[in-house]
């Protein structure tokens, strides 16, 4: 199985104080990060805004770096799975989850 060049990152209302190490470690080792305006702005990270209407065409131009995606919530929550699915389609996956 191939390094995973993606991860998934569930942001909650606690911001970066509720992150685990492991995310904390993906987050510091992300060379390209992705996420909302709030999120990049609670994490005090510069990164790419989500483009709206929603589309994973800008993070699928970086695969094969480190990626970072910032997500709310739980990670569980059926948008993230269709998230992780498109991707993982179209790559043949590489993806981690962190929260």
């Amino acid at each position: 199985m191939a390094e995973p060049w993606w991860t998934i990152i569930g942001l909650g209302e606690d911001g970066p104080a509720g992150l685990s190490p492991a995310s904390h470690a993906a987050l510091a080792a992300g060379k390209v990060i992705f996420g909302g305006p709030r999120h990049l702005k609670l994490l005090g990270v510069q990164g790419h805004e989500w483009p709206l209407p929603f589309s994973v065409t800008p993070l699928l131009a970086h695969r094969g770096k480190k990626v970072v995606a910032l997500a709310s919530g739980d990670l569980v929550n059926p948008d993230f799975a269709r998230l992780a699915g498109r991707v993982a389609l179209v790559t043949g996956g590489g993806l981690t989850w962190r929260w």
